[in-house]
C-alpha cells in the first residue's frame, strides 16, 4: 500500500479550510457527487481559528490558501452555519458548493460594489447569476435553503435531485449526524472516493490500497495556535467490501513499529490484528476470492504476528512484523545467514513469501530477499544495505519511538489501533511538491513547516465503524528553557488600534485580553490566543479599556468611551443596559473610574471640554457632585488619589491651574500658584501629590496647598510613573527606577509602565524602534532572557493562574503575542 499515508497527511496538512450545526437538514441538498464537505458551525470563530494557527499562517501564499480565502460566495454570506461542499468536474479541478439558511446577501446588489445578478430558470425554480470582476457564481433557493455553487451544472443538478426526491446516502446521514456542532469545523470525506482525491491532488503518484478505502469519515476539527487535531468516525456499508473493513471483527494492537523506525525515515503504516483467521477471511473479500484460495502454508506463521507495516527509509521501503515469538518465526521462515551487522544475523531466504498477495491491498509488491530478527521485531527488505540502515539506527536509538515530538502526539492517541500512519513532514511536502501539479509546485516547495516534525492518522476498527484521529502538532523545543518564552500569537484580520490590555475573566479567575482594531473592532482574546467575540463599536476607545462588577456579583465588565459614546460590555461582548450612552457634546478625555472605598461603589467620570459629568455604576448622574466646571480646557482625566483617609480629585487645567477637589466636587487643597504641566499623570508619591512640569522638574504639592520643585535631570520630552515610594523615569535613553540610572540603547520609547503583582514590582518599557520589550524589577534588574521581540506598551499579569506571570504586547501590525515569564 505504498505511500497510503500521503494522502491522509496531506488533507491534514491542507485542512486550511472553512466549515455547521445540525440544523434542517443542510445534507440533503449535498450534490450526490460531492467527496469533501466541510461542516461550518460557526464562520467567525473557524476563520480566527485559521488565521491564527501556526502552520497555516506561515503559509499564506500557498494557492490552496489563496482559493479558500478568495471563494466568492464563502466571502459574501452572513450566515453563521452553512456547508461548503466540492464535487470533481474533469481532471484536477473541483467545484464548490455552499449550503446554509437564506441568505439575501449572495443574491441582492448592493451599493458598494460592482456585483451583477441575472436571473433565469430551470425546471421551474429560479437560478440567480452572480457576477463580481472575474468571479461568479450561481444560485438557487429550496425551501429555506439557498444553494450556491461555482457551477451552473451543479446547481441544475440539485434542483433536478429535489424535484426527484433524491435523498443523500444512508452512510452520509450517519456521519453528518454525528459531526460536532460545538467545534467550529467538521470535515466530511468520501472514503470510497480517495481514488478520486489522489488523482486530483497528485496526479503524478499512484498511491495502492486507497480504492474503496472506506465509506464516509466526518472530522470534528480542533485547530489551536500551534495544533490541527481531527477526530471522528468513518462508517461502512454492509454490501461493500472496503479495505477498512478488513479489520472487522478483529480487536486491534498496539502499534511498536515506530521503535524500529529511524528518526530520518519518511515514515511509516502499521496494521493490527488479534486474530489472523478472521483478518484472511476479510481479506480474500475485499481480494474477490474464496478464503482457500489464500495459501495456506504461512497461516502458522501470521498466527503468531500481531502487527505488519510498512517503513519508508529514504528510497527503501521495508516490511516489519511484530511477532509474540520471533525466535519460532525465524525458524519457520528457514533463511540462510548470510551475514552479520554489529552483532545481528542477516538472513537470506529464496523461498520467499509474498506478503503482497496474501495481505493485498494493504502492502505493496516487494521481494523481502533479506530479513533480520531484533527483540519482537523481524524485519525485510530488497537488500542489506536497507536493513543494515534499520540496524544502526536502532541500535544508536536514533528510532521515532523515542522522540519527544512523537511520543506527544502518540500520547494524545489511543494505545491501540488498527491503521496507525505517520508521515514525515519535510518529506510529504516535497512528495506533494513532485506529484502535484506543476503549477502548485514552487508553492509547495516554499512550505513553511518549522516545528513540524510529524503528522499522524490513526483508525480504530469498532463494529460497523472506526475512530479516526488526525494530528499535526508544532513540536517544543526542549532545549529552550528561557526565562521568557512565547506561548501563543493571534493574528486579527486588521492592524491594531491601540496595544492590547489584560482583563479579568470572571469565570477562570484568569486574564484575557481586550484589544481594538483600526476599523473600530473591539475584541475579546484568550489566554490560548483564541478570539471570544469581536464587536463593532463607534470609534476609537480614549485611553485604555476598564472594568467595573456593575451588579456587584463577581462578574465584570468592561469600560470604555469614545469621542460620543460611554460603554459597558458584558463578557459575551453585549452591551449592558442602560449603555451605550450617547453624548450631543464630544468626550475630550478618556474617563475616570473612581471607587474610593474599595466596595464597588463606582463614580464614572466623563469630561467635555471644561465640563465633568459623574455617574454611577448604572449610568445615573451623581446628583451629589457638585463642581461647576473650569474656567479653561480640561487637559487630562480626573484623577483620584487619597492619602491617609482623605479623598481628592485632581483635575488639571490648560491655564495651568490644578484643582483638587473633595468628593462632592469643592475644593479640598488651594494650590499656591499655577503649573506648566507635563504630559504625565499626577502620582501619590512620599504622600505628596506629585508629577513633573513640561521642563522636567519634578514638582510636588502638599496637603495645604504648598509647592515645591526639584531638577532631577529630566529633558523636556520625559515620561515617568511612581508609586509612593518608587519613582520611575526615562528621559531620552536613561531609565531611571529609584536611585539607580540604566543607559539604555537609543531609540523610541513608550512610556514606562509600573506593575505591582504579588508584592513585587516590575517596570517596562519597549523601545519601538527595534521591536525590543525589556522588563526590570525594583532594583533596575533586567531580568533574564529580555529584551524580547514586541512594538508597544505591554499589558502584565497572572492570565491562566498558574504561578507563572504572563504579558500581552502587539507583534507585527495586527499580531497580539502572548509571553509566559517561567
Amino acid at each position: 500500500m505504498k505511500n497510503i499515508f500521503i494522502v491522509f497527511l496531506s488533507l491534514a496538512v491542507c485542512a486550511c479550510s472553512e466549515p455547521e450545526t445540525k440544523s434542517i437538514s443542510f445534507v440533503d441538498y449535498v450534490p450526490k457527487d460531492a467527496q469533501i464537505i466541510v461542516k461550518i458551525n460557526d464562520l467567525e470563530q473557524a476563520k480566527s481559528q485559521l488565521r491564527n494557527n501556526d502552520l497555516i499562517k506561515n503559509n499564506t501564499g500557498l494557492d490552496l490558501y489563496t482559493y479558500f480565502n478568495q471563494l466568492p460566495a464563502l466571502q459574501k454570506t452572513s450566515k453563521k452555519s452553512a456547508l461548503l461542499c466540492f464535487s470533481p468536474v474533469g481532471k484536477n479541478d473541483y467545484e464548490y458548493t455552499l449550503i446554509s439558511k437564506i441568505d439575501q446577501l449572495l443574491i441582492t446588489k448592493d451599493s458598494l460594489s460592482n456585483k451583477k445578478v441575472e436571473k433565469f430558470s430551470y425546471a421551474e425554480k429560479d437560478i440567480y447569476k452572480i457576477s463580481e470582476a472575474d468571479q461568479a457564481y450561481f444560485s438557487t433557493i429550496a425551501d429555506s435553503i439557498i444553494i450556491s455553487s461555482s457551477s451552473q451544472l451543479v446547481i441544475e443538478n440539485v434542483i433536478r435531485e429535489q424535484k426527484n426526491l433524491v435523498k443523500a446516502p444512508s452512510d452520509l446521514k450517519r456521519v453528518y449526524e454525528v459531526a460536532s456542532s460545538e467545534t467550529p469545523l467538521s470535515f466530511l470525506i468520501n472514503g470510497n472516493k480517495l481514488y478520486n482525491l489522489q488523482q486530483n491532488l497528485l496526479p503524478k503518484d499512484d498511491i495502492i490500497g486507497i480504492k474503496k478505502f472506506s465509506g464516509w469519515a466526518s472530522m470534528d476539527a480542533s485547530i489551536a495556535q500551534n495544533s490541527i487535531y481531527l477526530n471522528g468516525i468513518v462508517v461502512e456499508k454492509d454490501s461493500l467490501p472496503s479495505v477498512l473493513g478488513i479489520f472487522n471483527k478483529t480487536l486491534p494492537q498496539e502499534n511498536k513499529i515506530a521503535k524500529i523506525t529511524p528518526v530520518t525515515a519518511n515514515g511509516f503504516i502499521s496494521y493490527t490484528y488479534d486474530d489472523f483467521d478472521i483478518l484472511k477471511n476479510n481479506l480474500a473479500s475485499i481480494q474477490e476470492r474464496e478464503y482457500h484460495d489464500i495459501p495456506v502454508e504461512f497461516d502458522e506463521l501470521f498466527a503468531s504476528v500481531t502487527e505488519v507495516g510498512l517503513i519508508y527509509n529514504g528510497d527503501d521501503t521495508l516490511l516489519a512484523l511484530t511477532a509474540l515469538n520471533t525466535d519460532e518465526l525465524i525458524e519457520e521462515l528457514q533463511g540462510d545467514k548470510v551475514n552479520t551487522f554489529r552483532d545481528i544475523s542477516i538472513y537470506k531466504h529464496d523461498n520467499q513469501i509474498s506478503f503482497a498477495g496474501i495481505f493485498n491491498p494493504l502492502l505493496a509488491d516487494f521481494k523481502e530477499a533479506f530479513y533480520f530478527q531484533f527483540e519482537e521485531f523481524i524485519v525485510f527488505a530488497t537488500s542489506q544495505k536497507a536493513l543494515q540502515d534499520i540496524i544502526a539506527n536502532i541500535l544508536n536509538t536514533s528510532v521515532l519511538g523515542v522522540q519527544p515530538y512523537y511520543t506527544s502526539l502518540k500520547d494524545k492517541l489511543a494505545d491501540r489501533s488498527s491503521i496507525l500512519m505517520v508521515g514525515n513532514i519535510s518529506y510529504l511536502k516535497e512528495h506533494i511538491a513532485n506529484n502535484g501539479l506543476d503549477t502548485y509546485k514552487e508553492g509547495w516547495n516554499n512550505f513553511n513547516h518549522k516545528g513540524y516534525e510529524i503528522g499522524i492518522v490513526q483508525l480504530i476498527r469498532e463494529n460497523d465503524f472506526a475512530h479516526v484521529h488526525t494530528l499535526l502538532q508544532k513540536s517544543q523545543d526542549s532545549s529552550v528553557a528561557t526565562s521568557v518564552a512565547q506561548v501563543a500569537s493571534v493574528t486579527l484580520e486588521n492592524e491594531l488600534l491601540s496595544a492590547p490590555v489584560l482583563v479579568k475573566n470572571h469565570r477562570t479567575k484568569g486574564l484575557d485580553i481586550a484589544a481594538q482594531d483600526i476599523t473600530n473592532h473591539l475584541y475579546l482574546i484568550s489566554d490560548t490566543g483564541t478570539i471570544f467575540w469581536k464587536k463593532q463599536i463607534d470609534g476609537a476607545i480614549m485611553g485604555e479599556i476598564q472594568q467595573i462588577d456593575m451588579y456587584k456579583n463577581g462578574r465584570y465588565q468592561l469600560l470604555f468611551n469614545t469621542a460620543n459614546t460611554l460603554y459597558v460590555v458584558d463578557r459575551d461582548g453585549k452591551d449592558v443596559t442602560p449603555f451605550p450612552k450617547k453624548f450631543e457634546q464630544t468626550i475630550t478625555q478618556p474617563l475616570a473610574l473612581f471607587d474610593y472605598d474599595k466596595n464597588k461603589r463606582y463614580r464614572i467620570v466623563i469630561t467635555q471640554g471644561n465640563n465633568i459629568l459623574m455617574f454611577d455604576a448604572k449610568g445615573e448622574v451623581v446628583e451629589g457632585f457638585g463642581f461647576n466646571g473650569t474656567k479653561t480646557k480640561i487637559i487630562a482625566p480626573p484623577k483620584h488619589i487619597r492619602i491617609g483617609t482623605k479623598d481628592y480629585i485632581l483635575v488639571q487645567e490648560e491655564n495651568g491651574k490644578l484643582n483638587i477637589l473633595d468628593r462632592i466636587g469643592r475644593t479640598r487643597v488651594d494650590v499656591k500658584g499655577n503649573i506648566d504641566f507635563s504630559t504625565n499623570e499626577w502620582y501619590q508619591y512620599q504622600d505628596l501629590f506629585t508629577s513633573t512640569t513640561k521642563a522636567g522638574g519634578l514638582i510636588q504639592i502638599d496637603a495645604k496647598g504648598g509647592i515645591n520643585k526639584k531638577e532631577i535631570g529630566l529633558e523636556e520630552n520625559h515620561q515617568v510613573t511612581m508609586t509612593n515610594k518608587t519613582l520611575v523615569t526615562l528621559s531620552e535613553n536613561k531609565l531611571t527606577i529609584k536611585d539607580r540610572t540604566l543607559e539604555l540603547d537609543y531609540g523610541i520609547y513608550t512610556a514606562p509602565k509600573l506593575f505591582y503583582i504579588n508584592n513585587k514590582i516590575y517596570i517596562s518599557v519597549t523601545d519601538k524602534q527595534t521591536k525590543k520589550v525589556y522588563l526590570y524589577d525594583s532594583n533596575a534588574e533586567l531580568f533574564p532572557n529580555f529584551p524580547v521581540y514586541g512594538n508597544s506598551a505591554i499589558s502584565l499579569g497572572n492570565m491562566d493562574n498558574d504561578p507563572k506571570l504572563e504579558f500581552a504586547v502587539k507583534g507585527d501590525d495586527n499580531t497580539i503575542l502572548i509571553y509566559q515569564i517561567n
